[in-house]
C-alpha cells in the first residue's frame, strides 16, 4: 500500500507563547500530501512516536491509530491514520 511516513513532529518550546499546536502542523502537512496524492496516490499516513502515553493519546486524538508491535530500536511506536478525500 502506497502511504507517506511522516518525520519526527516537533515544537519549538524555548519561543515564548509559541502558537504553533499539532493541529496547524497537520494542517501543513495534509496539504503537501494532497498534492502529492494527486500525483502518485497512496491510503495512509504514518509517523514514529515516544512511548509517552499523552503523546499517543494527542495523536489519538487526531485520527492517528497505534499499531500493535514491538516499538522501534529507539523505544518509538508507529501510528497511522487513513487519507480522507479533500
Amino acid at each position: 500500500m502506497k502511504s507517506y511516513l511522516i518525520g519526527q513532529l516537533g515544537k519549538n518550546k524555548a519561543i515564548d507563547d509559541n502558537p504553533l499546536n499539532l493541529e496547524i502542523i497537520l494542517t501543513e502537512i495534509y496539504g503537501v500530501i494532497n498534492q502529492a496524492r494527486d500525483l502518485i496516490g497512496g491510503r495512509a499516513i504514518i509517523l514514529e512516536c515516544a512511548q509517552d502515553p499523552k503523546l499517543i493519546e494527542l495523536y489519538q486524538s487526531h485520527g492517528f491509530t497505534k499499531i500493535e508491535m514491538e516499538p522501534n530500536h529507539n523505544g518509538d511506536v508507529t501510528m497511522y491514520t487513513i487519507i480522507k478525500e479533500c
